[in-house]
């Protein structure tokens, strides 16, 4: 049975009328099917238990003081209350497992920054969100012991040990609402640190598409002193075709560089080189080689001028750069048969 009421009906009714007009109506939502309230006598959509229709009027639903919806005992979650005093103009609340404003004064995660890594610790930050009275961050997962940041958007965490991936967790909050938290994940690592055979002198951004991974610390370590000064790039006279010089293709670079003959060849030599339990080092790319090039104080005992790289110009030539005087960081076309010099990397 599916039944429809005009609420014109009960314009002007007196008491005894409405609460005539309430138990009928009572007594046909327990007995129909679905409801319609409506002017036009159309049957309720078949979705709903209860369809509401105007064109001119809302629907109220209760309305209570912020104290008065906290004081409700055991609320199912998709329950629904107009809080009067939840911000300046109020708001519609909705509760799933806590409280939620559907309001101007309701705010959104804070999206994570750019987090700065340094010894033993990291500087957490996140982006500031529009009308957020204040951010609350913690080590769990819990809003109700996090730590008042005020409308600081950072956060400094000290005593960490290196080289493990850590999680923290963030929220916005307003006069009348809590954001979702936001997940801020790091790995404690950065330039300069000693890790897994070398010296961590390179972390993949954004823009290294080929290797990048959101929400994951990754980058380049280099061998803290020469493997040769003095090896050929290999392959005079010969094209390899396939190496790049993006970050991120230096191991690539290297096995293409493996089908050009002789023992002294400077991807051979990196790719049998076994240093601190690692063997898979590899002979860096134009561009990780100037990412090298750009930390060379940090990672030290540069002792030649120039050092190859694994990224191929043509049938004779290949790129290398000058490390030390004249003209440092000079990035050149060296012939494949000139003696240059060799400094492995590798990834992690």
């Amino acid at each position: 049975m599916k039944s429809q009421f005009k609420p014109q009906l009960i314009k002007k009714a007196g008491k005894q009328l409405i609460l005539f007009l309430l138990c009928f109506l009572l007594s046909a939502s327990a007995l129909a099917q679905d409801l319609g309230i409506n002017s036009d006598g159309s049957e309720p959509h078949t979705s709903a238990i209860l369809d509401v229709k105007s064109t001119a009027k809302g629907v109220l639903i209760p309305r209570m003081t912020m104290q008065e919806r906290d004081a409700i005992a055991s609320p199912a979650n998709g329950l629904m209350v107009f809080c009067t005093d939840c911000g300046t103009k109020g708001a519609l609340n909705i509760f799933f497992g806590a409280w939620k404003s559907v309001s101007l004064c309701s705010v959104g995660a804070p999206l994570a920054g750019t987090h700065i890594a340094a010894a033993n610790q990291i500087t957490w930050n996140w982006n500031a969100v529009t009308g957020a009275a204040g951010y609350k961050w913690n080590t769990t997962n819990d809003y109700s012991t996090a730590t008042d940041m005020g409308q600081n958007t950072s956060m400094s965490e000290t005593s960490l040990i290196e080289g493990i991936t850590y999680t923290r967790y963030v929220w916005a909050y307003s006069p009348c609402s809590v954001s979702t938290v936001s997940i801020l994940n790091q790995m404690l690592i950065y330039i300069g640190m000693s890790y897994q055979g070398g010296k961590v002198f390179y972390i993949y951004k954004p823009e290294d598409i080929v290797v990048y991974v959101a929400g994951e610390t990754h980058g380049l370590i280099a061998a803290t002193s020469n493997q040769s000064t003095g090896a050929q790039w290999g392959c005079y006279q010969t094209f390899v075709n396939g190496t790049s010089t993006e970050i991120g293709q230096g191991q690539d670079n290297t096995l293409h560089m493996l089908i050009c003959p002789g023992s002294n060849n400077a991807a051979k030599i990196c790719d049998d080189l076994v240093l601190n339990d690692y063997s898979d080092w590899f002979l860096p790319s134009k561009d990780e080689l100037n990412q090298l090039y750009l930390q060379k104080s940090i990672i030290g005992d540069f002792t030649v001028s120039i050092y190859w790289s694994s990224s191929e110009y043509n049938n004779n030539y290949s790129y290398g750069q000058r490390f030390l005087a004249p003209n440092p960081g000079g990035v050149y076309l060296e012939s494949k048969d000139y003696p240059r010099a060799v400094r492995a990397v590798r990834a992690f």
